[in-house]
């Protein structure tokens, strides 16, 4: 699965241990636990698996090579593509 961002501009605060994300494009405030604020981070730079971006995630976080649970990762996932924050999709298959 490849990961995209939207390309929305987006405002950071971070404040305890949450991240306050203003989208002035839908004039909505989000907030994010620092997973989902990393996944969103790890996607500046454009289109990415799924994979890598989990792996950016669990580097940022500091807490190993699969130490974010599948299903937590997944769960931000669909949250950010449900905000239009990201697009999923799945890789072309070489025929």
């Amino acid at each position: 699965m490849i990961l995209f961002p939207t390309r929305h501009s987006l405002i950071w605060q971070y404040w305890d241990d949450v991240f306050l994300v203003f989208q002035p494009s839908s004039a909505e405030t989000h907030v994010f636990n620092e997973t989902t604020a990393w996944i969103l981070r790890s996607l500046e730079q454009g289109p990415q698996t799924a994979d890598r971006v989990k792996e950016s995630v669990e580097l940022a976080l500091g807490i190993g090579k699969a130490g974010l649970g599948a299903n937590e990762f997944a769960f931000a996932v669909w949250r950010l593509e449900e905000l239009g924050l990201l697009v999923c999709r799945e890789e072309a298959v070489a025929a």
